[in-house]
C-alpha cells in the first residue's frame, strides 16, 4: 500500500510538471476585449432610443485610429441600387444605380449612375465636421478613419473620433425603394465646439455640358446644387457667396443631380441648412449642423434615387419640390405634371414614350381644335382677299404707311382678322414649354428610346426630327396667308423654318416629335379647310 501511495504521488508530481510547463510554453490566447457599443449585435432588434445622458456618465471612448489607417468596405445591396460604405469618415463611399435605364455613357462606355459626386480631396456623403461654416470643405475630422465594428445584409455600423466627439453611425436598408436609414449617437468630449456638421458634399466636371435654356446635347448636362427646405419654401445654392445659411429648421437638405436627388430627412426637424462651396472648382456642399448638448442621439431617412414623383411624394414635407423646372419654365410646372400623367397613361398601353408623346400631340390638338379651326378659317379669308391686296400694293408702291393702312381697312370691312392665324402658335406656346420641362426633369423620359433615338431627352443625332420639321414648317408657312410686306413675307416664308431647325437641332428629341406631328396635324387640317372652302365658293357664287 504504501508503495501504491508513492507511485500515486509520484504520478501527480509529474501530471502537475507537464502541466505547469505546457502552460508555460503553449500559453493559452488573451481574450479580445471590444468597444464599447449600445447598439445590439447584428440581427438583433435595436432597442428603443434612450433620453440623452449626461457627458460625464458615458462610457469612455475608444482610443481614435491612426490617420493612416486602411480604408475598410461594406456594402449593402437591393434590387434597386448598391452601396457601398468606407470606414474613412464612416461614411457613403458610392451609390449605384441597377437597371439598363439607369446607366450613362462615359468616353463611349457605359455605366452605372452613382449618386456619389466626391470631387478630389473632398469628403464623403454623410461624413461629420466639426469645424465652423467657413472650414467645412477642409476639415480633416470629416475624413478620419473610423472602425467597422459590423456588417450584415441589412446594416453596417462604424464607430470612431471626429475630432473632440465620440461617434456611432449605423446605416440600414430602410422599407421603401431607394431608402436607407441612418442612426446618429454623437458624445461631446473636453473642448467639443457644441455642434457637428453632417456633409453632402457634391461635384460636377468642369467639361460636361452646361443646363441651360437649349440644353439637350449628346450629353446629358450634369447638375450638382445644394438644396433645403426650410419652412413652406425650398432653397438652391447659387454660388454666389462661399457660404450661405437658410434660415428655419429644415425638412430636409440634399443635393438636385438632375433626373435624380440624394436628401436626408431628419425624423425630427432641427438644426441648421448651410450651402457652401467645396476646394476646387465644380465642387459644392449642402450641410445640415446639429447641435449637440452632451450627447446627440437622432435618426434620418436617406433617399438617394431618380425623381420620380410618386416615390418623392410619399415622403412629403413638399419634397416633390426637388424637382427644379427652372426659372421660365416653373411658370409652366402644373401644365408640365399633366403632361407626365397622361404621358404615363399612353406609355402603360403602348410601352414606348415616342407614340406617348404622339398620342399626347393628337389630344392637345382635339382639345385646341375648336380654336384652331376657326382660326385657319380667318387664315383663308385673308387668302381669299389676296389679290385685293395685291391691287393695293400696285397702288400704293413703295408708301408702306399708306399700304398699311389700306390693307387694314380692307380687313375691317371684310371682317377679317388678319392675326388669326398666330392664335394656333400662342396656344401651343405653353404645351411647348411645358413638354421641355417635363423632358429636362422627369426622370421617366430619362434614356427612353424611339425608331433610331436611344434618348428622348437628348437630341436627335441624326438630326432627321429637326430637319423633318423645319420642313414641314416650311409648308405650313407656304399654304398660309402672306404678308403684304414683301421682305416680311419672305422672312416668314425661309427665314423662320430655317431659324426653327437651327434651335430645334440641340434640344430634345421628344419636343422635336411633338412639334413635328403637331405640324403635319396642321397641314392636313389646313387641307381639309381649304377644300371644303373651294368646294363651298362656287355655291355662293
Amino acid at each position: 500500500m504504501e508503495h501504491d501511495n508513492r507511485r500515486i504521488l509520484l504520478a501527480a508530481a509529474i501530471s502537475a510538471a507537464i502541466l505547469v510547463l505546457w502552460q508555460v510554453v503553449f500559453p493559452p490566447p488573451k481574450p479580445q476585449r471590444h468597444p464599447v457599443s449600445a447598439a445590439p449585435d447584428a440581427g438583433q432588434v435595436a432597442a428603443p432610443a434612450q433620453a440623452p445622458t449626461p457627458a460625464s456618465a458615458a462610457a469612455p471612448a475608444a482610443p481614435a485610429l491612426p490617420a493612416n489607417a486602411p480604408e475598410q468596405l461594406a456594402t449593402l445591396e437591393t434590387p434597386r441600387f448598391t452601396a457601398t460604405f468606407s470606414s474613412h469618415g464612416g461614411a457613403l463611399r458610392s451609390y449605384l444605380l441597377k437597371g439598363e435605364k439607369f446607366r450613362k455613357d462615359v468616353h463611349g462606355e457605359s455605366e452605372p449612375v452613382d449618386l456619389v459626386r466626391q470631387g478630389p480631396g473632398e469628403a464623403l456623403p454623410f461624413s461629420l465636421a466639426v469645424a465652423g461654416p467657413d472650414g467645412l470643405a477642409t476639415d480633416p475630422a470629416a475624413r478620419a478613419p473610423m472602425r467597422l465594428v459590423s456588417h450584415d445584409d441589412r446594416s453596417v455600423v462604424f464607430e470612431g473620433q471626429v475630432g473632440p466627439y465620440s461617434v456611432r453611425k449605423r446605416f440600414e436598408l430602410g422599407a421603401r425603394e431607394y431608402e436607407l436609414k441612418l442612426s446618429l449617437q454623437v458624445t461631446a468630449g473636453p473642448g467639443a465646439p457644441g455642434a457637428v456638421t453632417m456633409l453632402m458634399p457634391g461635384w460636377v466636371d468642369a467639361n460636361r455640358p452646361k443646363p441651360g435654356l437649349f440644353s439637350g446635347g449628346a450629353q446629358a448636362p450634369e447638375v450638382v446644387v445644394p438644396m433645403c427646405r426650410a419652412g413652406d419654401k425650398t432653397s438652391r445654392f447659387n454660388g454666389k457667396e462661399p457660404v450661405e445659411r437658410v434660415a428655419g429648421a429644415p425638412a430636409w437638405m440634399g443635393l438636385d443631380e438632375h433626373y435624380f436627388v440624394s436628401v436626408v430627412l431628419p425624423a425630427t426637424p432641427a438644426g441648421d441648412c448651410l450651402f457652401a462651396k467645396g476646394l476646387g472648382a465644380g465642387g459644392t456642399m449642402a450641410a445640415l449642423r446639429l447641435p449637440v448638448q452632451g450627447t446627440l442621439d437622432a435618426t434620418f431617412d436617406l433617399f438617394d434615387g431618380p425623381k420620380q414623383l410618386d416615390l418623392l411624394r410619399a415622403y412629403g414635407r413638399g419634397l416633390d419640390s426637388a424637382i427644379d423646372y427652372g426659372t421660365v419654365t416653373n411658370l409652366f410646372a402644373f401644365f408640365a405634371r399633366i403632361l407626365l400623367w397622361v404621358m404615363r397613361a399612353f406609355e402603360h398601353v403602348v410601352h414606348n414614350w415616342g407614340a406617348a408623346i404622339m398620342l399626347l400631340t393628337l389630344v392637345v390638338k382635339a382639345l385646341l381644335y375648336p380654336l384652331t379651326h376657326r382660326s385657319m378659317q380667318s387664315m383663308q379669308e385673308v387668302r381669299r382677299l389676296q389679290p385685293e391686296v395685291d391691287k393695293l400694293k400696285v397702288k400704293y408702291g413703295s408708301d408702306k404707311e399708306k399700304l398699311n393702312l389700306a390693307v387694314m381697312q380692307l380687313y375691317q370691312q371684310h371682317k377679317v382678322n388678319p392675326l388669326g392665324g398666330c392664335l394656333p402658335l400662342l396656344l401651343q406656346m405653353p404645351v411647348w414649354l411645358a413638354l421641355y420641362a417635363t423632358l429636362q426633369t422627369s426622370v421617366e423620359l430619362y434614356r427612353e428610346p424611339f425608331l433610331w433615338i436611344h434618348d428622348l431627352t437628348l437630341k436627335d443625332p441624326y438630326f432627321i426630327l429637326p430637319l423633318l420639321m423645319g420642313l414641314s414648317s416650311f409648308v405650313m408657312q407656304k399654304i398660309s396667308p402672306q404678308p403684304a410686306d414683301a421682305t416680311q413675307a419672305k422672312m416668314m416664308l425661309y427665314f423662320m423654318p430655317v431659324f426653327l431647325t437651327f434651335i430645334m437641332m440641340n434640344l430634345a428629341a421628344g419636343l422635336t416629335l411633338y412639334i413635328l406631328v403637331n405640324n403635319v396635324l396642321s397641314i392636313a387640317q389646313q387641307q381639309v379647310i381649304m377644300r371644303r372652302q373651294a368646294a363651298a365658293e362656287p355655291a355662293k357664287a
